[in-house]
């Protein structure tokens, strides 16, 4: 073979492997913004924040700049375009508290949450869309009570492996009556264990908070499978706890439980207390490239 032929078969392999990167490199583009699937539960105002999560490409020729809410016009978003930094994309998140509409009130409002799909999308170019978020359940906002809640939360903690605990100290006798949550179905699945730890208080010494471990234990009993109601007296003390068991196949979704707990007084009045249980994605790259492959496949 001549030489002119090894050049033209040179400039051919060239051209080929040139062609064969940039088909890669297109094919591993999502070309637009797009969210992660949603399942939270946030309170207007009172500073409960939530986070919504996005995926945009490193070269884009546009970016999210921010989000509006409808109805919510005290809102307060705080952008972090470049939450975690990726081989092509980056994860970025929306920071977002939701204050609450300008309306008074007193006690706890107990009427049903708003519930959220779609969110208005505002881009560096000026242009917005409206996008689909997954689930945001807003419950109203909690005003000043009138007396002292019978329920001290004391201390809490979480790790990077998903768990976490929140634990409180009974002030005066109350009565436990429910555990509740919008998005409890995921704990009937089998993907989240929430325990609950109750203690009476031991004669001759006084409740201590626990400090925050590196891997938070599961104790006490499933809380559906609790015997409720439940009298409580005053010492006795409460510790919930959480551990997510998500398949890698849901690693690429949000949620954002706020676990209701409620206690009824001798007076019959109701008390809740509130547990956040997050679940924030920590995506590898393997799992961020199939969350590509699968985006750019969505019509």
């Amino acid at each position: 073979m001549s030489k002119k032929w090894y050049y033209v078969l040179a400039i051919l392999l060239a051209a080929c492997s040139w062609i064969g990167n940039v088909w890669y490199y297109e094919a591993n583009q999502l070309g637009r913004t797009v969210f992660l699937e949603h399942h939270v539960e946030t309170r207007e105002g009172g500073g409960r924040e939530f986070d919504l999560y996005y995926v945009e490409d490193k070269q884009a020729d546009k970016r999210l700049s921010s989000i509006r809410f409808e109805g919510y016009p005290g809102q307060i978003v705080t952008p972090y375009p470049q939450y975690a930094e990726y081989q092509r994309q980056y994860l970025g998140k929306m920071m977002v508290n939701l204050n609450a509409p300008e309306e008074k009130g007193s006690g706890e409002k107990l009427a049903e949450p708003v519930l959220i799909r779609e969110v208005t999308a505002l881009y560096s170019d000026g242009s917005s869309e409206q996008v689909n978020v997954g689930e945001i359940y807003v419950w109203p906002g909690v005003y000043h009570q009138e007396e002292q809640d019978p329920i001290s939360w004391t201390s809490g903690g979480s790790s990077s492996d998903h768990s976490g605990y929140d634990a409180a100290v009974v002030k005066r006798p109350v009565q436990l009556t429910a555990f509740s949550s919008k998005l409890l179905d995921i704990a009937e699945e089998g993907d989240l264990r929430i325990y609950a730890d109750i203690s009476s208080q031991i004669p001759g010494t006084s409740y201590r908070s626990q400090p925050s471990e590196a891997h938070i234990e599961l104790r006490g009993e499933p809380i559906n499978e609790i015997q409720l109601p439940l009298n409580m007296n005053k010492g006795d003390s409460i510790r919930i706890s959480h551990q997510f068991d998500m398949p890698s196949l849901e690693s690429m979704q949000v949620y954002q439980l706020l676990l209701k707990t409620t206690f009824m007084e001798k007076s019959g009045r109701q008390r809740h207390g509130e547990t956040v249980i997050p679940y924030h994605p920590r995506p590898t790259d393997q799992e961020l490239s199939k969350f590509v492959r699968d985006s750019r496949r969505a019509p």
